[in-house]
């Protein structure tokens, strides 16, 4: 088989910093045969000032247009010219054999899609993370996506992939075509909807571990799914009710889907409100007896000398002694050596 070609694309909008470490980590792959595409829809200039430093990076530059994922990653399919056509996000950075791995997959000519592990926390806790990703879609239109960055397992075909680290061959999409731009705002279930468009029209998709990137998001880390604001929740809402009713139609068992995972995060925010409403009472609580705690201790002369305790350096002493006794020459070697001499 001859050696595939592969368009790397990065979609970026105003994070130039992370962008620059995004694409060195690319341009580091030693596979020869890639190039890389950068789709910027940046407010400013900044991103298109790193790019030009890039000359072999391909640059296309989207202008006011906002929450536009599925049009951005399109813009880049027009511009690419590889067989396999990989899409990273720009704060996801490709760990060493990243790309390896993906041409390695694609040389199974029923693979139309790859996705890899996304790493979430630093070494070695992700490391900790083990057994086989849950990645599946339910007749009812649940979409099921669980531990992404499990490590120890080897290939497994599912049915989508993370879209921060996934990849198609060209031929699939252009039997299947591109990314829906009815997926707005968050953008949520853009690539969930190509990966089901990939399973119905017969081609498979695989999960590898190898295939990893390392993606810090900010909103995950900062913002948990319930405290974002508003608006992203309806996106999310939006978003997956639209890929049930278009793919399993509008029929009791989609509803009733749609509505169970309704009740589970229903579930999970009346359970935050609860953990937040005591750990407000309990700090509360904290700062009255704390309040107890530093009178008594105004008060008391033998509470205030307790607090400052005199540190027993007996055993830093006998450290000292046991290193200089070993370290130091024996009198009886000096007399020694002083009469040799």
């Amino acid at each position: 088989m001859k050696d595939l070609f592969v368009s790397i694309i990065i979609i970026t909008r105003n994070r130039p910093f992370l962008l620059r470490h995004c694409i060195e980590r690319v341009l580091s792959q030693p596979y020869p045969h890639k190039e890389i595409i950068v789709v910027d829809s940046s407010s400013n200039d900044e991103s298109e000032q790193v790019v030009a430093k890039y000359p072999a990076v391909i640059s296309v530059r989207l202008r006011g247009q906002h929450n536009n994922m599925p049009q951005a990653r399109n813009a880049g399919l027009g511009a690419s010219s590889g067989d396999i056509l990989a899409f990273v996000d720009d704060d996801a950075m490709v760990q060493p054999g990243w790309l390896a791995a993906l041409v390695k997959t694609y040389q199974d000519e029923t693979i139309g899609a790859v996705g890899g592990r996304v790493i979430e926390m630093p070494e070695p806790y992700c490391d900790e993370i083990r057994g086989s990703p849950a990645m599946f879609i339910k007749p009812s239109g649940r979409v099921i996506l669980k531990d992404r960055g499990a490590s120890g397992m080897g290939d497994l075909e599912v049915d989508h992939i993370p879209g921060c680290n996934m990849s198609f061959r060209r031929e699939v999409l252009e039997q299947v075509g591109g990314f829906d731009p009815n997926y707005t705002l968050t953008n949520s279930r853009e690539e969930t909807d190509l990966c089901i468009r990939v399973k119905k029209a017969g081609w498979r998709i695989m999960f590898v571990p190898t295939m990893a990137v390392v993606h810090f998001s900010f909103r995950a880390i900062y913002k948990p799914y319930f405290l974002q604001r508003p608006l992203c929740q309806f996106s999310t809402g939006r978003n997956s009710m639209y890929l049930a009713i278009k793919h399993f139609g509008l029929k009791p068992r989609t509803l009733a889907g749609q509505l169970i995972d309704t009740g589970k995060s229903f579930g999970r925010a009346v359970y935050l409100t609860l953990l937040f409403t005591t750990g407000l009472v309990a700090h509360m609580a904290g700062r009255i007896v704390g309040l107890g705690v530093g009178i008594l201790w105004l008060m008391s002369s033998r509470r205030r000398a307790v607090s400052n305790p005199k540190v027993n350096w007996s055993c830093q002493a006998a450290r000292d002694l046991v290193f200089t006794s070993v370290t130091a020459p024996s009198n009886s070697l000096i007399e020694d050596k002083e009469g040799r001499i």
